[in-house]
């Protein structure tokens, strides 16, 4: 009986253009599907596409949000055997017209005021759990039994090799922005702010290096205007350059996005929660101090009112941010408390960190294994059905 011929696959990957969220999670999946032996291809734009430049096999520079990329979006994925998505819908509605097989990555299943109808039918859709699983399943309720091949995963993310602590800090303002909800320079000036603020108010002096990394073009803007500080201005060249900086850091100061709280998490790194820089870091920021996950936090909410993001399409949730964000960019008092207050969480941080560390490792392992193997290996599964090696 003859055998039944074999072929490796060409994977196009795409991820939403939001800050480093959804390519962080891609690129640790991307990882192991490149060790299976995939030909992969990746379509995306902004900073999305500054994290994967150097990864892929092909990068193709297309912002799959932008009705004009259709043409030029169906064309690369009319190639592929398989979409896998981080977040990204628009490339999921193209790949499924065009027949293609579908996979979906959501690591904020949670957040969404509702699930688009196109996601319930494709041939994967991973659902990681995160924060606020346990308490506000209301997605699972309404779209569990919806959604066709829906999986539940621990958190995504790399394996972070264990490195001797220096004598340095790391901060991150993730991307920065989000080309189709808000910009830097335009729609924001946080990560302006925020370096003026640890500039003016925080002693950095116990330090012999403290790094700052977010989008290129906005470090590029901070080392214009900071030449004389402390402060080195690097995308660490890569995620993966970003990794060992911060394993090896002493202390990582950061907005609260997902990707870079699992992977602090994950590598021991002690963290302190600078205030919010968009809705999704309110709204974590907020479920990490309920949990008890944020004993070092300096949140919009401690000298402004509280907002209320719970359940409100991004649309609005997302400018009551940029509101409040203005006001902050205008108030010197503000800014002078904020400064204060993350000053007094570094200077005691030897206080604070042994049972932060500790507690937000045991919180990582409780969601459950590690969710990249299992993705990458049902992605492998449906490719073998389908006469992929």
């Amino acid at each position: 009986m003859r055998s039944k011929i074999h072929f490796m696959a060409k994977l196009v990957l795409t991820a939403e253009n939001f800050a480093f969220g959804p390519i962080g999670k891609l690129l640790t999946i991307a990882g192991l599907l490149k060790k299976q032996g995939h030909e992969l291809v990746f379509a995306g734009y902004g900073t999305s596409l500054q994290l994967a430049r150097n990864f892929f096999d092909e990068v193709h520079e297309i912002d799959t949000d932008d009705p004009k990329s259709n043409i030029l979006l169906e064309a690369i994925i009319s190639k592929a055997d398989m979409l896998v998505s981080s977040m990204d819908l628009q490339s999921i509605i193209v790949a499924k017209r065009l027949g293609k097989l579908t996979v979906y990555i959501d690591c904020l299943f949670w957040f969404w005021e509702s699930i688009p109808e196109p996601l319930f039918y494709i041939d994967l859709y991973i659902r990681e759990h995160s924060i606020n699983d346990k308490k506000n399943n209301t997605n699972v309720l309404v779209y569990g039994k919806k959604i066709k091949n829906l999986y539940s995963v621990g958190p995504i993310i790399p394996q972070v090799k264990s490195s001797k602590r220096k004598n340095q800090a790391i901060i991150s303002y993730g991307g920065g922005e989000a080309t189709h909800w808000y910009k830097a320079g335009r729609d924001t000036n946080y990560p302006y702010v925020m370096t003026e603020i640890l500039n003016k108010y925080v002693d950095w002096k116990e330090f012999d290096r403290v790094i700052i990394t977010t989008s290129e073009h906005i470090l590029n803007d901070l080392s214009f205007k900071y030449p004389n500080t402390l402060f080195e201005f690097t995308t660490c060249s890569s995620h993966s350059g970003y990794l060992k900086e911060m394993s090896q850091s002493e202390i990582l100061l950061t907005t609260a996005g997902l990707v870079t709280t699992q992977e602090a998490f994950q590598a021991k790194t002690p963290v302190i929660y600078l205030p919010p820089s968009n809705n999704s870091h309110y709204l974590l920021l907020d479920e990490l101090r309920e949990q008890g996950y944020a004993m070092a936090s300096v949140h919009l909410s401690d000298f402004m009112p509280k907002l209320k993001l719970r359940g409100i399409p991004e649309e609005q949730s997302i400018p009551r941010v940029m509101h409040q964000l203005r006001k902050l960019e205008q108030s010197p008092k503000i800014q002078a408390a904020i400064g204060t207050r993350i000053n007094e969480l570094v200077q005691k941080r030897h206080k604070w960190v042994p049972i932060s560390v500790r507690n937000n490792r045991r919180f990582l392992d409780s969601l459950g294994g590690n969710g990249a193997e299992f993705t990458a290996k049902k992605i492998k599964e449906i490719l073998v059905s389908n006469g992929f090696s």
